[in-house]
C-alpha cells in the first residue's frame, strides 16, 4: 500500500510504496529507495500556496495538479472533462505504462461543508458510472470539519494550503496542516464575537429545539440581520439544516469543539482580589446576596460553578462573572485587591450574552453548561478534566 507519513504534522512528508511488480522497474525516485521486499519510497514535503483567487477555478485547477504531481512523483497526469459539467477525469501513468491511477475530480471555489456536501453527492452519482475512477473534491482550502465530512463519505479531498487525503488503488496519502488561511481566521472570529456567538450559545444551550430566525434574534436580543449571517455562517458549515424553514442544530458536539479552539477566557477582564471570607461556598453565598441587593447579576464559573454542576476537581478558588459595579461589590464584600496568590476572581464578561440561561444551583448562580465548558477547556488548573466530565454529565455531546 502506498501510505503517508504523520497525518498531523504541518511539514508532514508524503511516503509512497509502488505495489509488488512495479518497483522493480527504473523509477525516478526523489527520495530514498528500498528495493527488497520490492518497494519504492518517494518522500517530499509537500508545499503549497495558501492564498488563492478562488474567483478563478482554471486557476484553481491547474495548481491542483500540480499539487497532484507532487504527490505522485514520476507519474505523468492527463486531464479531460468529465460528466457533469465542472468535474475532470484525472489519468495517473506510471513509469512504463503501470500503474494506471484513476481518479475523478471537481473543484469548488469555497471549501466550507454546504458546498463539499454538495461536491460529494455530484461525485457519488458520478461513479456510479464510473465505477473504477476515484472520486476527490479540491478547494482552496479545506477545514478539519470539511475534511471529515469528505472522509466519512470516503472521497478524496486536496486544497492548496496542503491538507491531502486520498486512499485508492493501494495509496493512502493523507496529510493535515492544522494551519487555517488567514482569511479562515478572521471568518471564525467573526462567527464567535460577542455578539454573534450568542446565537451559537442558545442553539447548544437547546440543542433539540427549532427556531425562527425572529425568534432566536429575539431569544438572544441581536438584530435579524446579525442572526441572519450568523446562521448563514452555520449552515455553510454544517452544523445548521433549514427543514421546512425551521432552523436546526446539528453536529452540537463538533460545534462546540470548533467554538472551543477559538475561545479564550483572556477575552474577559479580570479583577483580583483577597478575602478574609476562608469558605468558598459561603464567600460566593456573600457575593450572590450582595449582588441582588444592589441590582447587579453574578454567575460562578470555572471550578466555583463545575463543584455545583457536575463536581469533580476541587478548587479553593472562586471565579465569578459580574455584570455591574465590580469595585463598589468588591468593597461591599470586604475583598481587597491583589497581584498575585489571591482566590478571588471577578470577571467582567465582554458581552451579558454570557450570563445566558444562567443556572441556580443550591441557591448559588452558575453560567449556563455551554459557558462553563468554554471556561474550563483551557483552564490550567486541571480545567480540561473538569470540562470533560461536565461534558458528560450535563452536555451529552
Amino acid at each position: 500500500m502506498w501510505h503517508s507519513g504523520s497525518p498531523c504534522r504541518a511539514d508532514a512528508v508524503v511516503v509512497v510504496a509502488l505495489p509488488v511488480g512495479v518497483a522493480g522497474r527504473s523509477l525516478p525516485c526523489p527520495g530514498s529507495v528500498d528495493i527488497w521486499p520490492i518497494e519504492c519510497h518517494f518522500t517530499r514535503t509537500v508545499k503549497m500556496a495558501n492564498t488563492v483567487n478562488v474567483s478563478e477555478p482554471l486557476g484553481l485547477k491547474s495548481r491542483v495538479l500540480d499539487a497532484l504531481r507532487m504527490l505522485l512523483p514520476g507519474f505523468r497526469l492527463t486531464s479531460e472533462p468529465a460528466p457533469p459539467p465542472g468535474t475532470w477525469a484525472v489519468r495517473a501513468t506510471g513509469p512504463g505504462g503501470r500503474p494506471v491511477l484513476r481518479l475523478l475530480l471537481t473543484f469548488r471555489s469555497l471549501g466550507e461543508p454546504r458546498y463539499l456536501a454538495q461536491a460529494i453527492t455530484v461525485l457519488s452519482l458520478a461513479a456510479r458510472r464510473a465505477p473504477r475512477r476515484y472520486p476527490v473534491v479540491a478547494a482552496p482550502y479545506i477545514a478539519p470539519e470539511g475534511q471529515r465530512l469528505c472522509r466519512e463519505a470516503q472521497v478524496g479531498y486536496l486544497d492548496l494550503a496542503g491538507n491531502t487525503f486520498l486512499r485508492f488503488g493501494g495509496i493512502l496519502v493523507d496529510r493535515r496542516t492544522g494551519d487555517r488561511p488567514r482569511t479562515q481566521r478572521a471568518r471564525l472570529r467573526r462567527l464567535f464575537s460577542p455578539k454573534s456567538s450568542r446565537i451559537t450559545r442558545a442553539l447548544l444551550e437547546q440543542p433539540a429545539a427549532s427556531w425562527t430566525l425572529a425568534g432566536l434574534a429575539q431569544e438572544v436580543g441581536v438584530s435579524l440581520r446579525t442572526a441572519h449571517l450568523v446562521v448563514n455562517a452555520l449552515e455553510e458549515k454544517a452544523f445548521v439544516e433549514k427543514p421546512r424553514g425551521a432552523i436546526r442544530l446539528r453536529q452540537p458536539g463538533h460545534l462546540l469543539d470548533l467554538w472551543a479552539g477559538e475561545y479564550s477566557l483572556d477575552q474577559h477582564e479580570r479583577r483580583t482580589f483577597y478575602s478574609f471570607v476562608r469558605n468558598p461556598r459561603e464567600l460566593a453565598r456573600l457575593l450572590a446576596a450582595r449582588a441582588a441587593a444592589r441590582n447587579e447579576r453574578v454567575a460562578l464559573t470555572l471550578h466555583a460553578g463545575a463543584q455545583l454542576v457536575a463536581p469533580f476537581v476541587r478548587s479553593a478558588d472562586v471565579h465569578a462573572y459580574v455584570l455591574g459595579d465590580v469595585e463598589g461589590l468588591a468593597r461591599e464584600v470586604d475583598l481587597r485587591p491583589a497581584e498575585a496568590g489571591a482566590g478571588v476572581h471577578l470577571l467582567i464578561p465582554n458581552d451579558e450574552g454570557v450570563l445566558y440561561r444562567t443556572q441556580t444551583v443550591d441557591g448559588l448562580p452558575v453560567v449556563c453548561n455551554t459557558q462553563l465548558y468554554l471556561d474550563l477547556v483551557k483552564f490550567p488548573g486541571r480545567g480540561r478534566e473538569q470540562a470533560d466530565e461536565l461534558r458528560r454529565q450535563r452536555l451529552g455531546f
